[in-house]
């Protein structure tokens, strides 16, 4: 178990391992994997599928392995991508505003330092836009809270695809497991502060990626649902 988690909160290869502990290659690579297995395991337990009716069964075992693109995921139906009722998920503009998926406004100023640098948001637009990036922003950290602690989420060594997936669901399943015991941790009280993390290519005005695959009418009410929350935040901040 030591070596498999200095293998992976230090992203260090086998002969560093091997120099360390002082075990040969063959060995260090049979109890990585076989620690790898067990916290798929684990994960079971740590990772909760998101389920938007009492009827779902959760996300297939096969969406859970899989590494890609939203508009790739959704478009297959064997991936058994959750979409949700009555309820959506949080994107940025890289992605279609539609029913179930809700993006900023674009062309609004939205990222939180552009509020702290130019004022105090000013009309419904605006203030919705800071909300979002708000509720974003927590994601962000999250994300950001893991990378900081296992550097292999950010140059994965040479796996095969299905060990990488593997490598990712154990971390995430590290993650959940400090979050639930209330261990005192340096990273997360550094991330819960809110320190704005942009993404490199989070550009809110360019060209969403999806937008021929979804109906203009699911659009449309997605749009009209963004004015509805929009008009009831700038009554409640304005």
């Amino acid at each position: 178990m030591a070596m498999f988690l200095m293998t992976i909160s230090h992203n260090l290869r086998n002969r560093l391992i091997k120099n360390r502990f002082q075990h040969s290659s063959q060995t260090i690579h049979k109890y990585f994997h076989e620690v790898l297995v067990a916290m798929v395991n684990f994960s079971k337990e740590m990772i909760t599928p998101p389920s938007f009716n009492d009827s779902s069964n959760g996300i297939s075992n096969r969406w859970l392995r899989q590494i890609l693109s939203l508009d790739e995921t959704i478009r297959n139906p064997q991936h058994n991508f959750p979409m949700p009722h009555q309820k959506y998920y949080l994107v940025d503009a890289a992605y279609t505003h539609t029913r179930g998926f809700m993006a900023p406004y674009r062309n609004v100023r939205y990222w939180l330092s552009d509020f702290r640098s130019g004022g105090k948001a000013v009309g419904k637009e605006e203030i919705f836009n800071q909300c979002h990036a708000r509720l974003r922003n927590v994601i962000e950290r999250a994300f950001g809270v893991v990378k900081a602690r296992f550097p292999i989420l950010k140059r994965m060594a040479p796996y095969s695809f299905t060990t990488q997936t593997k490598i990712v669901m154990t971390c995430f399943s590290i993650h959940n497991f400090l979050r639930q015991i209330s261990v005192a941790d340096r990273l997360f009280s550094e991330y819960d502060n809110e320190v704005e993390l942009e993404s490199d290519n989070a550009n809110q005005n360019q060209n969403s990626t999806t937008s021929s695959f979804f109906a203009a009418s699911d659009q449309e009410f997605m749009q009209q649902f963004r004015n509805q929350i929009a008009n009831e935040l700038f009554q409640v901040f304005s």
